[in-house]
């Protein structure tokens, strides 16, 4: 395997590993692209239970809770990429769509990525 897609696993096992932490499932499908500086996660997550049970009768209270865990969960794999691979951050977006169960996370990352991952 070549220096890039040992990275992406790596990418992926902090993800799952930090979905686990905060909603206690793991991911059922993710999909890792490194393009120069940036990191983008394509996921799919079973909704939590509580929350999807909410959505049709408090929508705003849940877009709340899901805003809080999105926080949550950026901090948490900041703090992860940082310490497990020594990656330095502009910044992470994430957003999450209830409806298809899907995430997208982008990582900005200080620096090009690619050219030190190829092979």
């Amino acid at each position: 395997m070549n220096q890039l897609g040992h990275f992406k696993q790596q990418i992926q096992t902090i993800n799952n590993k930090t979905n686990m932490e905060i909603f206690q499932t793991g991911l059922l499908w993710q999909k890792v692209e490194v393009i120069d500086d940036a990191i983008l996660l394509i996921t799919r997550n079973k909704r939590v239970p509580a929350l999807q049970a909410l959505d049709q009768k408090d929508r705003i209270t849940t877009r709340l809770i899901d805003q809080a865990l999105l926080e949550e969960y950026k901090e948490r794999l900041k703090k992860a990429l940082v310490e497990q691979l020594g990656i330095d951050f502009v910044t992470i977006f994430k957003d999450y769509d209830p409806d298809t169960e899907i995430s997208v996370t982008i990582i900005i990352k200080k620096g090009k990525l690619t050219q030190n991952l190829r092979g």
